[in-house]
């Protein structure tokens, strides 16, 4: 009897008042409190994490709409400013170009602009497909337009030793996608000063083109973006969002004919 004792003390928890302690479970109550608790802040952290989501998708967007827009304007601007361009030859001087510099179609309310841009290449240059310069005084022409079924922004080129009348075929390598419209007004000089008198949507005579103001307009390649609301068309006109929730954002920039201009740097 007294091994079976001393067996049963040792295996015997004694609080230190002496009192043999016991183990307690979770009552319902407590229980149904504390899933809640659990509940609530796996909520907060899911909302949390779906609005950090949201905000990232949206930042992420609009970076390349940005890189969108800087980069359609940055091509179609280097042409503009190369536009009227003349190779000087080693026998001669000339002093006028024989094609037509810049020439462009007005597409009206919901239809993009087309520019058409000729200048002399050097050797070496390129027109927008690629095809390359054989001989320096070689006209490139490159024709810019947007493809509006698939919201891209297009440039047929063409090389001919001669300058071939303005327009090109309604279609051409694809330089961007995600470009819904592109608009221009031509900055006109009337009095021959070299300052723009005024800027209309299709000149009467290109000769008198010294700038032309380009906008193009950039949507994000993800839908449901953002939320139901407006944008600014390239006009300046408040627009609702379409269904798709893309981010769309319009890009301006006025460019110089720089051999139109003395003096220009």
């Amino acid at each position: 009897m007294m091994t079976s004792s001393v067996k049963q003390n040792r295996f015997t928890d004694y609080r230190g008042n002496g009192v043999p302690g016991t183990q307690h479970g979770f009552t319902l109550v407590e229980l149904m409190v504390g899933m809640t608790i659990g509940l609530v802040l796996l909520l907060v952290i899911g909302s949390v994490f779906v609005s950090s989501r949201q905000v990232f998708r949206e930042q992420e967007d609009n970076a390349r709409v940005q890189e969108g827009g800087r980069f359609a304007l940055e091509i179609i601007g280097r042409n503009i400013k190369q536009a009227g361009h003349v190779e000087m030859p080693f026998t001669g001087f000339k002093v006028a170009f024989a094609g037509t510099a810049i020439s462009g179609t007005n597409g009206g309310t919901g239809i993009a602009d087309t520019l058409t841009l000729q200048y002399e290449g050097a050797m070496g240059d390129s027109d927008c497909g690629g095809a390359g310069v054989a001989i320096a005084g070689t006209i490139i022409q490159n024709y810019f337009n947007i493809d509006a079924a698939n919201a891209e922004l297009q440039c047929a080129g063409q090389v001919s030793a001669t300058p071939t009348v303005p327009g090109a075929p309604p279609s051409g390598q694809v330089l961007l996608s995600n470009i819904e419209d592109l608009q221009i007004l031509y900055g006109i000089d009337n009095d021959g000063d070299q300052s723009v008198d005024q800027y209309i949507a299709l000149p009467a005579d290109w000769n008198d083109v010294i700038t032309a103001r380009i906008c193009v307009l950039v949507r994000s390649e993800k839908t449901n973006v953002v939320s139901a609301g407006n944008y600014l068309d390239c006009s300046g006109t408040s627009i609702a969002i379409p269904s798709d929730r893309r981010l769309r954002r319009a890009f301006t920039a006025t460019f110089n004919l720089r051999n139109r201009i003395n003096g220009t740097p």
